[in-house]
């Protein structure tokens, strides 16, 4: 087993719960089917979503620091909201469409967003290791700083995104299409030049061995 595969097994594969606010208990929505308009225009920071099933449209709702975990969003749509510092580990978002959504700092560590539709998407230091975002349409995704080591890339298509400092160690980028992105290391692809040869020390620290 890789360092990469052990590390994202102990760091979220053991865990049966997902990560509250501290000090503070949001409304427990845990375990339901929630439709949209329910969290429509809502301050809902610290909520506890884990295991519940959203569907329907999202929008301009504040779930930031939510808990997440393991909770079925299969072809929702999330519009203006905010979900920083939210725990979206192993979360199911496929076909999902996400559109002007915060996940600044946000745990999505084995969730499935395949197939999916981001658009102006903010994910800026965020947790994806071990996400699947295979044949996802990705434009205009902040992914800079983030963690996608041993992510699930392949056959997605990402355009007009930033990668820089992003952590991809063992991703599989295999059949990614690269649009006007701005590589891990800086660079910038093109008609010519894939991000795929810019991947092997991205996210490292002078120094820092890889993982």
């Amino acid at each position: 087993m890789t360092a990469v595969s052990a590390a994202f097994l102990i760091g979220c594969g053991q865990d049966r719960h997902g990560r509250s606010c501290p000090h503070r208990t949001g409304k427990d929505l845990s375990g339901r089917t929630v439709a949209g308009p329910e969290l429509w225009q809502k301050k809902l920071r610290c909520v506890n979503l884990e295991r519940s099933t959203l569907t329907g449209l999202v929008s301009e709702a504040n779930l930031s620091r939510g808990n997440l975990y393991e909770a079925r969003l299969p072809g929702a749509s999330l519009e203006n909201v905010d979900l920083r510092g939210a725990d979206l580990r192993r979360a199911k978002l496929t076909s999902a469409t996400l559109s002007e959504v915060d996940l600044r700092g946000a745990d999505l560590s084995g969730a499935v967003l395949g197939k999916g539709l981001l658009t102006n998407v903010s994910l800026d230091g965020a947790q994806l290791a071990g996400a699947d975002l295979r044949a996802a349409s990705l434009t205009h995704v902040d992914f800079t700083n983030a963690d996608l080591r041993g992510a699930d890339l392949a056959g997605a298509t990402l355009s007009d995104s930033d990668l820089r400092g992003a952590r991809m160690q063992g991703a599989d980028v295999s059949k990614t299409s690269w649009e006007n992105v701005v590589c891990p290391d800086g660079s910038r692809s093109n008609a010519r030049l894939s991000c795929t040869d810019h991947l092997a020390q991205a996210g490292r620290h002078p120094g820092q061995p890889d993982s």
